[in-house]
């Protein structure tokens, strides 16, 4: 015997549908909190909080003759900036990075290029040679080489070493 089909009640509003209300709304309240994480993750995004530039992006830390801009959020193998300014002063200016820095950075490019770069066992030296009169920087492009914090020294002009941490994000 074939069964028989069975209409659904008709709703207040007049339509006639089988519905299941208590899905429906905890489906609705999923969707909310979703929209809520996009939303938080296109916030980070837009502030830099992700590594691909944004107000939070960069950290400007001071230290004994000038200041150093470098990322506070980075990418793995992604080419990034640490900016290096030099205040009125000498002709001749160094930046010295600690050893660490090597183990977290490779240095793609340097403009101005330095005069030298010396090695020692505390880090690489590099002497740049600026114009009289006014101040100066130098752009260092660098490449995380793994994720992870990554902390390490900077001085300028044989200055008290100034540490700097990274978050480089994969």
């Amino acid at each position: 015997m074939p069964e028989e089909i069975t209409q659904p009640e008709t709703r207040s509003d007049g339509l006639q549908l089988a519905d299941h209300r208590g899905y429906q709304e905890r489906l609705w309240t999923v969707e909310r909190w979703a929209w809520g994480v996009f939303l938080a993750i296109a916030l980070a995004a837009v502030l830099g909080l992700t590594g691909a530039g944004g107000v939070l992006s960069h950290r400007l830390s001071d230290a004994e003759g000038g200041q150093i801009d470098h990322p506070r959020f980075a990418r793995w193998q992604a080419t990034d900036e640490i900016v290096v300014h030099f205040p009125k002063g000498p002709v001749a200016r160094s930046l010295r990075l600690a050893s660490s820095f090597a183990e977290s950075f490779q240095v793609e490019d340097i403009h101005p290029r330095p005069l030298r770069v010396e090695t020692g066992p505390e880090g690489e030296t590099l002497h740049f040679r600026m114009t009289e009169g006014g101040p100066a920087r130098v752009i260092l492009h660098v490449r995380a080489l793994r994720p992870g914090l990554a902390r390490f020294g900077a001085s300028i002009d044989d200055g008290a070493p100034q540490d700097l941490s990274s978050l480089i994000l994969p």
